[in-house]
């Protein structure tokens, strides 16, 4: 695991389903019900701990995605449509290759912005120890 990342088993106190940001703890959960969350208070194994998903910074973070993949779309269609890259298409077949092509390498790159761990500021964080647990010393 990372540096200041920890598995802990949530208990949640209301519903997960319920949660705006449910897909941002399923994305890292293990059979078990473990989820990864960003450790800041360095927490140790046992200890009770309180967490908290940061669903606004969640929120930001989906309209960003979103806002990229719509200006990379109309971009790549725009550029498609006037450029006409490819000679045997009409400018239309050109606008829609490149909205598939602005759309591609927007993914690509959000992809792996996101798969490098750069984002793992948008996990659940631990903003409380309740109750410390027998590795404490």
């Amino acid at each position: 695991m990372e540096k200041d990342l920890a598995w802990v088993q949530a208990e949640p106190r209301i519903p997960c389903c319920d949660c705006s940001a449910l897909s941002l703890c399923a994305g890292k959960k293990d059979p078990k019900g473990h989820i990864v969350v960003r450790n800041p208070l360095r927490a140790r194994p046992g200890d009770d701990v309180e967490i908290e998903v940061p669903e606004t910074d969640y929120s930001r973070e989906l309209a960003k995605i979103f806002g990229l993949l719509l200006f990379a779309a109309l971009a790549g269609m725009a550029l498609g449509h006037i450029v006409s890259p490819l000679k045997g298409f009409t400018p239309g077949e050109n606008g829609f290759f490149g909205l598939l092509a602005g759309l591609l390498l927007c993914g690509l790159v959000i992809y792996r912005g996101y798969h490098r761990g750069k984002q793992a500021v948008r996990w659940p964080v631990i903003v409380e120890i309740l109750d410390k647990g027998e590795f404490h010393g």
